[in-house]
């Protein structure tokens, strides 16, 4: 599946053009820059009116010859993200249970091994097909996942400063499975189950949740911010300083059940916390 690849995130692509922005002086003033992110960021997702060729026209006439590579690499990056992005709507079928990985184990919890997954091995898995029990009870070190098949089982797993870069998510287990300083950008989240899952440090950004249960899940400092979120159940869950912003909620369940806390904060930042969370996602 050589088309699959991993992409950069339409957030650092948009970081990058507002960087370039902020190198010529009459275009964009510094205290503005998170701002204009945003709105190059809405423009490369899709959300709003204006073609990203013309934010990268005036770019290209403002910063003249002297960024022609910078602002080629720049259109590049974007046409990869829109190649790849418009493969969400593919499922990804390739199996194989011929293949046969050696894998490097690490002790997990409860004495139980994890086998190591890096990413050469991901990539090797990707083009050849994914064996039985490959993300099973499996620890993922610095590797971004752009490609699963259907119905992935990560039942505890570990994630560790992973990536899931444009990544279709369909059905997948994530019970028990703990997931630390990652993020997923621009991922279809689909009928997920995370129940008892653990995330620290962990961040969604312009991804889309449908029918995702967080029972009993904990999940600390992690943010979803541009996120569409429908059907999300939060039964019993935990959230330790998380924040939603700019999010489209509809079909929250259960998240009056949950503790919504803020660790080291005043009895008062805390109540602020949950306002603003049960209003992000129910408008109240």
């Amino acid at each position: 599946m050589k088309d699959y690849k991993a992409v950069r995130s339409s957030l650092d692509i948009s970081k990058s053009i507002v960087s370039l922005e902020l190198s010529q002086p009459a275009m964009l003033h510094p205290q503005n820059w998170a701002k204009r992110i945003r709105e190059v960021n809405d423009i490369i997702q899709g959300r709003s009116k204006q073609a990203v060729e013309s934010v990268l026209a005036v770019l290209a006439e403002k910063a003249g010859d002297c960024h022609a590579d910078e602002i080629a690499g720049l259109q590049q990056d974007i046409l990869d993200f829109q190649q790849q992005k418009a493969r969400l709507s593919r499922a990804y079928y390739k199996s194989s249970c011929s293949m046969v990985y050696k894998y490097e184990m690490l002790k997990g919890s409860a004495g139980k091994p994890l086998k190591i997954v890096n990413q050469k091995l991901f990539d090797q898995a990707v083009e050849h097909g994914f064996p039985p029990d490959f993300f099973r009870q499996t620890y993922f070190d610095q590797v971004t996942i752009y490609c699963l098949p259907a119905n992935t089982d990560f039942s505890n797993s570990m994630f560790q400063n992973c990536t899931f870069a444009v990544c279709r998510i369909s059905a997948p287990s994530f019970i028990g499975a703990r997931i630390y300083d990652s993020e997923f950008h621009s991922c279809v989240l689909d009928h997920a189950d995370l129940r008892a899952a653990s995330l620290a440090h962990t961040h969604l950004h312009d991804c889309t949740l449908n029918y995702v249960t967080f029972e009993k899940a904990h999940l600390k400092s992690c943010n979803f911010i541009d996120c569409i979120l429908s059907h999300i159940n939060y039964l019993t869950a935990e959230l330790d300083g998380c924040s939603f912003g700019r999010v489209t909620a509809s079909y929250i369940h259960h998240l009056d059940t949950a503790v919504i806390t803020q660790g080291g904060s005043t009895d008062e930042e805390c109540r602020h916390n949950r306002e603003a969370i049960f209003h992000a996602l129910r408008g109240e």
